[in-house]
């Protein structure tokens, strides 16, 4: 063990800024873990293939029969509430609507959706399973339709809506990833070391603290996905535009209901104004936006796009043995930065008007 001395966190301001569990590495658990949980707990036997995670450790498990499941094995840093919280709103989709093409909750022997488990290096982690959903991931598209990302944008209203009224006591924990939290990013930004970049990244978040955050408060509210980015979502190749399934909803949290649009079509913005617009649309079509939440939407889209480069640069050089799968979507952020932001804010809220029928907001 190192004796070299630890900066408090409080000391440490890119510490601070990442939080516990960003900095907290994955549990500790191989295949013969999974199999093991899943033949006593589960009363199943099978194969397990180990998936990537950033914070986790997740297994696909194929059984004799051919069923398919993901055992998840929670981040040991992560508040047993906030997985309770995932397992919670998943039970809670699954009563409002049921045909919503996400995982459900597979239950032990004993009834329970989740418990505790002892990893081998001494820590807590929190074990699950969920169905798998069949399908390819929509990042491994090559020619991704229009169609496809308006149903990305279809299902997602549809998750807006069935999570009206839903509430959990870990929904408002506190996330980098939410963009509401995007002024805490700056400790992230002065480390990069692309000059132009760091330039660029500063003067939005400028504009954010001045013209976005304080109006926040006064949206909809209400518990989102918070990461529908193309490995989130899959689909059958037989069956090109449309949305197979939606995946991970462990970035869940309580926050205003417009920063979900705004971080899934975030991971369109390379695609052009047009792109985006459309998938404004089909949102709009099944939970209509309102005025003030289309007026910042463009500054949300862009903050989003900030946050998935400050974090992913910062944990790529922390797990450098992970970078390739925390630095996966970080290119197309930067392709985003560069095509999307850079265009009038006036041009951009005309087209975000124009799409929903509504008068421009000024």
């Amino acid at each position: 063990m190192s004796n070299a001395p630890t900066m408090p966190v409080a000391a440490d301001p890119v510490r601070a800024a990442l939080g516990e569990m960003l900095n907290s590495p994955p549990p500790v658990a191989d295949g013969a873990e999974a199999l093991r949980i899943l033949k006593q707990d589960y009363g199943l036997t099978g194969s397990a293939e180990s998936l990537d995670c950033e914070r986790d450790a997740n297994f696909r498990i194929t059984t004799g029969g051919g069923q398919s499941f993901t055992m998840k094995l929670s981040n040991p840093a992560e508040p047993e509430a906030n997985i309770n919280f995932q397992t919670e709103a998943l039970l809670w989709l699954e009563a409002r609507d049921p045909a919503l093409p996400v995982p459900k909750v597979v239950r032990t022997l004993e009834g329970r959706g989740e418990f505790q488990l002892a990893l081998s290096d001494g820590r807590v982690s929190v074990v699950r399973v969920l169905t798998w959903l069949e399908g390819v991931p929509v990042a491994r598209n090559n020619t991704i339709t229009l169609e496809l990302r308006r149903d990305m944008a279809r299902g997602l209203a549809r998750l807006g809506r069935a999570f009206e009224g839903f509430e959990h006591p870990a929904s408002g924990h506190d996330i980098l990833w939410d963009v509401r939290n995007a002024s805490r990013l700056r400790p992230l930004i002065e480390e990069l070391t692309e000059p132009d970049l760091r330039t660029r990244l500063t003067a939005e978040l400028d504009h954010f603290d001045v013209s976005v955050r304080p109006q926040l408060p006064a949206l909809r509210q209400r518990v989102i996905h918070n990461d529908l980015n193309l490995h989130n979502v899959v689909f059958d190749p037989a069956r090109p535009d449309q949305v197979g399934g939606i995946l991970d909803f462990g970035d869940m949290v309580k926050t205003p209901l417009v920063i979900d649009l705004a971080v899934a079509v975030s991971y369109h913005t390379p695609a052009g104004l047009g792109v985006v617009a459309e998938m404004v649309r089909a949102y709009h079509g099944i939970l209509p936006l309102e005025p003030a939440e289309l007026l910042l939407l463009r500054d949300l889209i862009v903050a989003r796009l900030v946050t998935t480069i400050s974090i992913t640069e910062r944990r790529a050089a922390r797990y450098p043995h992970n970078a390739a799968y925390i630095l996966r979507n970080n290119g197309p952020a930067r392709q985003g930065l560069a095509a999307f932001a850079s265009l009038p804010r006036e041009e951009v809220n005309a087209a975000f008007s124009a799409a929903c029928q509504m008068e421009q907001a000024r």
